[in-house]
């Protein structure tokens, strides 16, 4: 009788696999969009980060818990969705989508005292040029200060972003003239927040790096609770070597979804 069941459940569950590469199929050629969709069986991360190998990047939807703080999050076991989940093993840049949003007007790549590797930036900057929107730098402190508040500040009246950003520059020329935005702040969640909700039209890039096998984000915190506890439409994870390498003849973005 097990296997019977198992067999009965693994056709329902391919039954339902080909409905939705249909649909999905159907869908992007109605948007002439050119692609192929693929039914894998087997554990959904291992197999997602296995196919994501042939791909650029990696996009998938996640419905955010609504929730700003962990206090808020009444979970009582520590479980991660899949998205959540793909933030620690993904091997490519990951776009987690949340929301319904209009089309991204711009990039902003969030930056903090830890550099960022030049290679990581430049292709940063040549996946904006492709899908044709601006990129931006947004320089974040975090201060210790014991205030509850955000503010906008210069460049120039920050030292410490002035040397990251100027040493970017030098291996990077592209980045010449990008605008960069210095803020600062004594609560990063409530900045995560605030910023959601006055940014929603542009695609949020946070770097995140690997050390004993432990991923981070350029701010020290885990990847998966910016997006449990984000509510922007569309956050991309960029691990610091993965590089979105676009052949020049394809006007198509490869991406696995």
């Amino acid at each position: 009788p097990f296997f019977e069941a198992h067999e009965a459940m693994l056709r329902c569950l391919n039954d339902i696999g080909e409905s939705l590469i249909e649909a999905y199929t159907g869908q992007a050629a109605g948007h002439e969009i050119l692609g192929g969709a693929f039914l894998d069986e087997g554990t959904t991360i291992r197999e997602i980060c296995w196919r994501s190998k042939d791909h650029s990047f990696v996009a998938i939807g996640q419905r955010s818990t609504g929730m700003g703080t962990p206090d808020e999050d009444k979970r009582r076991l520590p479980r991660r969705s899949v998205a959540e989940t793909l933030t620690y093993y993904c091997p490519r840049p990951l776009l987690v989508v949340q929301d319904r949003c209009e089309p991204w007007t711009d990039m902003r790549i969030m930056l903090s005292s830890v550099r960022m590797p030049s290679a990581l930036l430049d292709s940063c900057l040549k996946f904006a040029a492709e899908v044709n929107i601006k990129p931006a730098i947004e320089f974040v402190v975090v201060s210790e200060d014991g205030k509850d508040e955000d503010k906008l500040d210069t460049l120039e009246n920050c030292p410490e972003a002035k040397q990251v950003i100027d040493d970017l520059v030098k291996l990077v020329p592209a980045a010449k003239g990008l605008k960069v935005d210095v803020r600062r702040t004594s609560n990063l969640n409530r900045f995560w927040q605030v910023d959601a909700e006055k940014e929603s039209a542009s695609l949020l890039v946070v770097q995140v790096s690997e050390i004993g096998g432990v991923r981070k984000t350029t701010f020290g915190t885990s990847p998966d609770t910016i997006i449990r506890y984000l509510n922007h439409p569309a956050v991309m994870f960029w691990m610091e070597e993965s590089e979105v390498e676009i052949p020049k003849e394809e006007k198509q973005t490869s991406s696995a979804v």
